[in-house]
C-alpha cells in the first residue's frame, strides 16, 4: 500500500460526486499512506477541486461527512461554546453494514442484510434512496435523504443539531431492534465521516463504488471478481476461519487496556422487563448464568421452570455462551422477584426489588471496530400454559421483532402498551 501512488490514480480517474446534491457543503478527510490524516482546507465541489485539495498528499482512504453544513471548513467541536454553532443544512441517513472478517460468506451475509434493510426502510419510512455502495472491503453503505425538513427549520443551530441527532438515534434503535446489524457509530452521529464512492480502500485495494439495487439483489459470487483491484488480484477466502474468543482471554485484554488507559467500548441494545403503561407489571426475561452452560442440562432447568411456575409459552435464544430466556407473561413485580430468587438469580431479583425494573441485552455486541459478536439466535420454544391469557403486549411485540412468528391479535387480556422500552448503551 505504501508504494502505491494513490494521488496519481486520482489525478487520472474520477471520484463519484454525481449523487450528492451539493458536495461543497460536505467536509472531506483522508488518511495518507504514511498513516497521517488531513482535512480539506477548501470546499470540494467537483473532481477538479478534489484533485487540487489532495495535490500534496497520497491519500490511501478518502472520506466525506454525512452532514452538510453552511460552512463545512474547520467546524468547531460539538461542545465548543467559544464559537458560533455551525449551521446544519442536511444530514444523510447512512447505514454501514460490515460482516468481519473479509470472506465471500460474510460478504454474502452483508449483502443480504443490506438488501433486507433497504426493503424494511421502504416499508416503514418515506426516505428517498440516494446511493448504495460496496465499501471495498467487508460490506456495504446505504444512503437516504429524509424529505421531511421540519428539524432543519429549527432556528437555533445547536438545538437543530441536537434534534436531528435524537431523531437518528431513535431510527437507529428501531433498525437494531428489528435485527439489522449496522455500525451503530454511523447513523446517529452528525459529525461522522464515511468512505467516498469512487475511491480505493487502502487495506484491500478494492474500489469503493456505487452499485445498483439490481446488483445488490444478485449473489456476491456473480460480481465480486469484477470489482477493480489495485494491489493485484485479491484472494478473498470463501469462509472466514476465526477461532472463537475465550472469556478469560477477553478479560485479559480488558485488563491490559485498562492499564493502558485505552479501554474499548462495546455497544448493544437492551430492553426493560417492565410493561410500559402499567404501574407494577413485569415480564420474566433474563440471561442464564455461565455455569448453566447452553446444553441439555440448561434446557431441562428452563423446562422445569416453565412447568413448576405454570408459565405461558416461553422462548429461548443462545449467543453461544449463555441462554436468553423470554417469557411474555404479565406478572406482578413481587412474583418475578420470587421466581428469580428461586432459580438462584439473587442479584437480578434485588435489582428488580429496589429499582422496580431491570435491563437485559437483546442484541449482539458491537466492538469499537464495528464488528458484531455474541448475537442471540432463536433456539426453540418451551410449551407452557396459554389458557391464562395474561400476556405482556410489549414483550410479544419484542418477540415479533426478534423474528418469532407471533400473531398478537390472537391474544386476549393484553397488559401494557405496544412498544417495549429499549435503549442503546455503550459499556467499557
Amino acid at each position: 500500500m505504501k508504494d502505491f501512488d494513490f494521488n496519481q490514480y486520482y489525478q487520472n480517474h474520477e471520484v463519484d460526486f454525481s449523487w450528492l446534491d451539493k458536495p461543497s457543503q460536505h467536509g472531506f478527510r483522508w488518511r495518507n499512506s504514511d498513516g497521517s490524516w488531513r482535512k480539506s482546507k477548501r470546499r470540494i465541489s467537483s473532481v477538479d477541486s478534489f484533485r487540487k485539495a489532495i495535490a500534496k498528499d497520497n491519500p490511501s482512504d478518502v472520506y466525506f461527512s454525512t452532514s452538510s453544513w453552511l460552512e463545512p471548513i474547520d467546524l468547531p467541536n460539538l461542545n465548543d461554546d467559544t464559537k458560533p454553532h455551525p449551521i446544519l443544512i442536511n444530514h444523510l441517513i447512512a447505514f454501514d453494514i460490515d460482516f468481519a472478517p473479509l470472506s465471500l460468506e460474510n460478504l454474502e451475509w452483508a449483502r443480504l442484510t443490506t438488501l433486507n434493510l433497504h426493503k424494511w426502510i421502504e416499508k416503514n419510512y418515506d426516505y428517498e434512496l440516494m446511493s448504495i455502495s460496496f465499501s471495498g472491503s467487508k460490506g456495504f453503505h446505504l444512503f437516504y435523504n429524509d424529505p421531511d425538513r421540519s428539524l432543519f427549520s429549527i432556528e437555533d443551530g445547536k438545538e437543530r443539531e441536537d434534534a436531528v441527532r435524537e431523531n437518528r438515534k431513535k431510527l437507529l434503535q428501531e433498525v437494531l431492534l428489528a435485527g439489522f446489524k449496522v455500525d451503530s457509530r454511523i447513523t446517529a452521529d452528525t459529525r461522522r465521516i464515511i468512505r467516498l464512492p469512487g475511491t480505493i480502500h487502502g487495506k484491500t485495494g478494492l474500489l469503493c463504488h456505487r452499485i445498483s439495487i439490481e446488483r445488490l439483489g444478485t449473489n456476491i459470487d456473480s460480481w465480486i471478481t469484477d470489482v477493480a483491484s489495485f494491489f493485484g488480484n485479491i484472494d478473498i477466502p470463501k469462509v472466514a476461519k476465526v477461532k472463537p474468543k475465550k472469556v478469560n482471554q477477553a478479560g485479559k485484554k480488558l485488563t491490559k487496556n485498562i492499564q493502558q488507559n485505552n479501554v474499548e467500548q462495546s455497544y448493544m441494545i437492551e430492553v426493560s422487563n417492565h410493561l410500559p403503561g402499567t404501574k407494577d407489571r413485569t415480564s420474566l426475561i433474563f440471561w442464564t448464568p455461565y455455569s448453566w452452560g447452553t446444553g441439555e442440562l440448561c434446557l431441562e432447568r428452563l423446562q422445569d421452570l416453565v412447568k413448576s411456575e405454570n408459565l405461558v409459552d416461553s422462548y429461548i435464544f443462545s449467543d453461544g455462551q449463555r441462554i436468553l430466556f423470554i417469557c411474555p407473561e404479565a406478572f406482578t413485580r413481587a412474583k418475578v422477584v420470587k421466581i428469580l430468587r428461586k432459580v438462584g438469580m439473587e442479584k437480578l431479583s434485588n435489582t428488580l426489588e429496589t429499582r422496580q425494573h431491570y435491563w437485559v441485552r437483546i442484541s449482539g455486541i458491537m466492538n469499537d471496530d464495528g464488528n458484531w459478536y455474541n448475537e442471540p439466535r432463536f433456539i426453540s420454544m418451551i410449551k407452557g400454559n396459554n389458557s391464562k391469557e395474561n400476556f405482556s403486549r410489549a414483550h410479544l411485540t419484542l418477540l415479533s421483532k426478534l423474528g418469532i412468528d407471533i400473531d398478537i391479535s390472537q391474544h386476549q387480556n393484553l397488559a401494557g402498551t405496544d412498544e417495549p422500552s429499549t435503549r442503546m448503551v455503550a459499556r467499557d
